[in-house]
């Protein structure tokens, strides 16, 4: 295979492996005069009421027009035929994907009459069959979300389980948001598709979400959860497509602080202790033209800072437990020996004889000769050195839950950095409408118990995300539009890394090790202590045209 044709396949593979959700919505209708006679030749123009972009085509021989990509906003049209009174209809909403019909009657008038209609009902889509629902920045902010996640209003569409079922363990953006797995439709969790500003941003393994750009830097997401068009593969489940915001012809910004801690937080009732819990969200958004009614820019920041107390309340081994003296755990050594072999092996580490089928513990057993533990004892020299070296690491109890040994403590915080921010640019120029956007997200989380149960593991979970987006939309004509989307997506975690490292070797806590042993061969000696990490790097490129 030559270099050309190797280049060939590898864009193909590049243009197959991922879907393309369009990022813009249109505008199309008919023309026509008082009797109903369709008009070409007809001028209509589409103007962005925050940005003054226009946009002009002309209606065809059957008075047909149509605007086949008009980002997203709300948008004034103006119809002009000499002859006819102008026509302005204002208070058009595009969303994404969305498909609205403006028919439009012209009447007969000077040259200096116009006809302005407001539009302030809801436009019904005619023209496309899927089922879905927008939500807008400013539902999305006036409603109280913990953690501010879009992926937290999926469930308010029809269609929608509200609940996980568990059986999948996504990875959660930022360390601590939702991820998205909900069953749309009946289908699997796993079975849908996110993208942001049209390109995809699923995780690889279990093809949830893995990015969530700042709320106030979200213009609105669209949720489509059936019947959806044929520019949407691989998920067939719902397809989730998050716009961000663009600039306008006017600088504006915010700043923004949320802040929860637990100075009037009660304790939990089961638990002695008021675990910690500190909470700070704070950001800001600013935008506006480059050059007014050409270019536009729009950025964002928000970070997350958060001290969560765990408390943990466990179980653990009495002082006396510890010794091997189970006398208050008796009533568990139920049981016999099963087999001559596990006899010998019990005798030959007890120092005593030990019968197939003899009792491990009986009431009132004293000797050895009654059972294998008498008085409900493991000797010391049956203790194990790797269990000798292992019970250092259970810390002894400090309470009591209905005179069993427990251990409480709320010392260990799950402490949570998290910083992400995005930048947007868009320009109208004779090329078409370009546009660059740019996302990061970094986040750094300390957990106590992520694997364990017992304090003194701490473990990392660090993460990146990152997303470039580079398109160009180009009206050809009212029948043609081409859109070119470069799109790349690198989403790399690491979780369970040890604090301080792997710690003591095998060997050093008694385990038998080495080649030519019945004990344990370390693959890689340097990794040979207990390790729970997991690692996974997520590197889509998606080439679209």
């Amino acid at each position: 295979m030559n270099a050309a044709n190797r280049v060939f396949s590898f864009l193909v593979l590049l243009i197959a492996t991922t879907a393309v959700a369009s990022v813009t919505g249109s505008i199309s209708g008919t023309v026509s005069d008082p009797a109903g006679a369709v008009i070409p030749g007809v001028s209509v123009i589409a103007v962005n009421d925050e940005t003054g972009v226009r946009h002009e085509v002309f209606s065809d021989q059957k008075g047909f027009y149509s605007f086949l990509a008009l980002p997203v906003g709300t948008y004034a049209v103006t119809v002009h035929k000499a002859g006819f009174r102008e026509s302005r209809e204002t208070g058009i909403v595009i969303d994404a994907n969305s498909a609205i019909r403006v028919d439009v009657r012209l009447e007969v008038g000077g040259v200096h009459e116009e006809m302005t209609i407001s539009s302030s009902a809801v436009h019904v889509e005619t023209t496309t069959t899927q089922m879905g629902e927008v939500i807008g920045s400013s539902k999305m902010q006036s409603l109280p979300l913990n953690g501010r996640s879009y992926t937290d209003l999926l469930a308010l569409q029809p269609g929608v389980a509200p609940e996980t079922s568990g059986e999948y363990q996504p990875i959660s953006p930022s360390a601590s948001l939702n991820a998205g797995g909900l069953s749309v439709s009946g289908q699997r969790e796993t079975a849908n598709g996110f993208m942001v500003n049209g390109g995809n941003v699923n995780e690889g393994v279990n093809q949830t979400t893995a990015i969530v750009p700042n709320l106030d830097s979200i213009e609105e997401f669209r949720i489509i959860t059936n019947n959806f068009d044929a520019e949407y593969g691989n998920y067939s489940g719902g397809q989730v497509n998050a716009i961000t915001k663009s600039g306008t012809n006017d600088f504006h910004g915010e700043l923004f602080e949320f802040l929860r801690n637990d100075d009037l937080d009660a304790r939990n009732y089961f638990s002695n202790i008021r675990e910690a819990f500190k909470q700070n969200q704070f950001g800001g958004t600013f935008g506006g033209p480059v050059v007014r009614k050409k270019i536009f820019f729009f950025v964002d920041y928000q970070g997350t800072r958060q001290i969560q107390g765990q408390v943990a309340n466990l179980p653990v081994y009495s002082a006396a437990d510890l010794t091997g003296n189970l006398a208050d755990a008796a009533s568990a050594l139920t049981g016999a020996v099963n087999g001559s072999y596990w006899a010998g092996v019990l005798s030959s580490e007890l120092g005593y004889p030990v019968t197939n089928g003899e009792s491990y513990y009986a009431p009132g057993c004293a000797t050895s000769s009654g059972c294998v533990f008498p008085n409900a004892i493991i000797p010391q020299v049956a203790i194990s050195a790797p269990a000798k070296a292992l019970l250092k690491y259970i810390p002894p109890p400090n309470t009591s839950e209905d005179g069993q040994p427990f251990y409480e403590t709320g010392a260990y915080n799950n402490v949570l950095r998290d910083d992400k921010g995005g930048a947007r640019i868009d320009g109208s120029s004779r090329a078409g409408m370009l546009s660059a956007y740019y996302f990061i997200d970094d986040y750094h989380q300390q957990c106590p118990y992520c694997f364990v149960s017992l304090p003194g593991f701490e473990v990392l979970n660090i993460g990146r995300a990152q997303m470039i987006n580079l398109s160009d939309i180009k009206t050809q004509s009212a029948t043609a539009v081409n859109e070119l989307r470069l799109h790349y997506m690198r989403f790399a975690t690491f979780t369970g890394e040890p604090v301080g490292g792997v710690g003591p070797s095998l060997s050093s806590l008694g385990f038998v090790t080495g080649a030519n042993t019945l004990g344990i061969v370390p693959i890689a000696p340097q990794f040979d202590a207990p390790s729970t990490e997991a690692t996974e790097l997520c590197e889509p490129v998606q080439w679209d045209a």
